[in-house]
């Protein structure tokens, strides 16, 4: 880019991030009308996104008529509007803004975990209210580790590390030497296992009935370090309440058969968005990979 651009872009990330704490100054109910019709433009106008979401609505949701995909396309922007706001809360209001709104189950699994001395492996995947599991988890359990990719743009790193860090140590999701040593040592580690990252240290596995390149990390950590590895359930309710549970993997998660484990965990991953699709971040190209590594021909363009 040459510096015309980058001081254009470098501007629109810090208006960008001036309207993030805009929205966390607002009354909870206005932030989040606000962040839904944020959501509602994002629909008309993002249409590389709305594309991607709509090609994996129809893959995951076939039972749904071209109607009730569209509608819940569109409710999926709503709500990843709201989580904008949702995390400029996260970022910018008072730690323990949110500990009122959680309803909690299966919190015994990471009191069990802390009496054995071992770490969690908290697998979660990219709900619509991201940022929100900081101060969530931080009211469960305290200070934990979130394993994160940086972004590209330095302005933007900063203002994403510098609002997570309110919650938690951020380490590399690449650095799994780090992560393990965390783990280990009886850290809680938020790692996000459901996007499409290339073949390399990847297998194919079902997710919604079609074959999905699915990271063979979260096992790869549970064998380097013994963590306990739990599956993290969340959305937000009619009454703005959220339903944080905590399911745990089967007894003999992680085995030898990566395979096995990337089925196992896109199942929970599965189980879980089934009950509402619409807070999930559709958005991203789940399928990019296809099983002969190629690149995936379901986000083109008609």
């Amino acid at each position: 880019m040459n510096p015309t651009g980058l001081l254009m872009g470098n501007s629109l990330v810090q208006l960008g991030l001036g309207f993030i704490r805009f929205l966390a100054a607002l009354p909870p109910r206005l932030g989040m009308a606000i962040g839904r019709l944020i959501g509602t433009l994002l629909f008309h106008t993002a249409k590389n996104r709305r594309l991607v979401c709509e090609r994996n609505i129809a893959v995951c949701f076939p039972e749904l008529g071209p109607s009730q995909q569209r509608n819940l396309v569109k409710a999926c922007f709503e709500q990843n509007g709201i989580g904008l706001t949702e995390t400029a809360w996260s970022w910018h209001r008072p730690i323990n803004f949110v500990n009122d709104k959680i309803r909690l189950s299966g919190q015994e699994l990471l009191e069990q975990a802390n009496t054995e001395g071992r770490g969690v492996l908290l697998l979660c995947p990219h709900y619509s209210m991201l940022d929100l599991v900081a101060p969530l988890m931080y009211a469960v359990a305290g200070r934990f580790v979130v394993s994160y990719r940086p972004n590209d743009n330095p302005i933007f790193d900063k203002a994403v590390c510098r609002g997570r860090a309110r919650y938690a140590e951020l380490v590399d999701v690449r650095a799994l030497r780090d992560i393990a040593k965390h783990l280990k040592q009886g850290d809680l580690v938020w790692f996000g296992p459901d996007q499409d990252m290339g073949p390399k240290g990847s297998v194919f596995a079902p997710f919604f009935g079609r074959p999905a390149c699915t990271v063979t990390t979260p096992a790869r950590l549970a064998r380097m370090s013994g963590a306990v590895s739990i599956f993290l359930d969340l959305h937000r309710d009619d009454n703005g309440l959220y339903q944080v549970s905590f399911i745990p993997m089967p007894n003999n998660y992680p085995d030898e058969d990566e395979v096995k484990n990337a089925r196992v965990l896109n199942q929970r991953i599965e189980d879980a968005l089934k009950k509402h699709p619409s807070q999930y971040i559709w958005m991203h190209k789940r399928f990019k990979t296809n099983p002969d590594l190629t690149r995936q021909t379901l986000y083109q363009s008609d």
